[in-house]
């Protein structure tokens, strides 16, 4: 590998730095002897006229640097207006060791090189946002949902603190795609699947492959599940012993779109992920019409429309006298 004598090392800069002390502080003393550094290696010019910029920029002082053609010694001397000593090196001393710190902790952490800024993605109640990720990645997140994403050159980390996403995985062998949430971790490559953490957690595969690491427990080691599509990996939440793994249902992938084809659902249900969407809540009286199961396509967003669609399948009056309530009972 043929070096490259033009380049600037870690010693230039270094050089530098010491250079523009001393053209702070003698300009003319120093002036020829900086030429004659140079040119010795003409990229030392911008490497000294930024590091010179930058302090006088912050120092609010100093004036045009006009440098001559290298070795031109018969030529009078340039310098630079006067900058006041004691201010410029404080200046350059902080811009020095800021440069060194941001060297060390870069060293010292594994995820400054090459990482990207963690990033933080939140939805309110009742809304739903599609968020693209720098790797390609696409995520949906439902409502009231909160995830944080952390991206370096080996992978790629989401943590769903709660909520559920659609996890739309860009294909990447090299640097595999992490999610954890609720006492378990999914591993994919390249992919499509949802995530549920609420009192219950969920997995449910659409396209492709994951593996699922359950937490370990006093009672049993952590465990790796291998899902196929179609089907959904759940537990309630601190109980990942007692994970089960059912065929996953047509609307179980459709909260994306909002309209959600329910085939004998228990109307508790979708009760329950309509209320997710509103502060406004149906309730059932009796609870126990919520064992009943619905046949219907509805919008599952729209908490007036779910009320009228179980009112009508159920033959029930809606209470609409007390806001936030929709209290759905047998007709008088």
């Amino acid at each position: 590998m043929t070096e490259d004598h033009g380049a600037i090392t870690a010693q230039d800069r270094r050089a530098a730095q010491k250079w523009v002390l001393r053209m702070l502080d003698e300009p003319e003393r120093h002036a020829q002897s900086l030429a004659d550094w140079i040119s010795e290696k003409p990229a030392r010019r911008q490497l000294y006229l930024d590091l010179m910029n930058d302090v006088q920029a912050a120092g609010h002082a100093g004036g045009v640097l006009d440098l001559p053609p290298p070795r031109l010694r018969a030529q009078k001397p340039w310098w630079i207006k006067s900058v006041p000593i004691l201010a410029a090196a404080s200046i350059l001393g902080l811009l020095i060791g800021a440069s060194i710190l941001f060297q060390i902790m870069r060293t010292q952490s594994p995820q400054m090189a090459g990482a990207e800024t963690p990033a933080a993605f939140v939805t309110k109640v009742g809304e739903v946002r599609s968020v693209k990720l720098a790797d390609g990645s696409q995520l949906v997140l439902d409502t009231d949902t909160a995830i944080s994403v952390a991206m370096t050159a080996d992978r790629r980390d989401i943590v769903l603190k709660r909520g559920r996403a659609r996890f739309i995985v860009a294909h990447d062998a090299a640097r595999p795609f992490f999610v954890r949430a609720g006492g378990m971790e999914v591993r994919a490559t390249g992919t499509v699947f949802d995530v549920l953490f609420r009192n219950n957690v969920a997995v449910h595969l659409i396209e492709g492959g994951v593996e699922v690491e359950l937490a370990s427990q006093q009672t049993q080691p952590a465990r790796k599940i291998l899902l196929r599509p179609g089907h959904i990996l759940a537990f309630s939440h601190g109980h990942e012993s007692q994970s089960i793994v059912i065929p996953a249902r047509r609307s179980d992938e459709q909260w994306v779109n909002g309209v959600k084809s329910f085939d004998n659902v228990p109307i508790r249900e979708v009760i329950a992920e309509a209320n997710s969407y509103s502060d406004t809540r149906i309730e059932l009286m009796p609870a126990s019409l919520g064992d009943r199961e619905i046949f219907a396509d509805i919008h599952i967003r729209d908490i007036e429309r779910v009320a009228e669609a179980i009112s009508g399948f159920l033959d029930l009056d809606i209470d609409r006298t007390e806001k936030g309530r929709l209290i759905l009972s047998p007709r008088k």
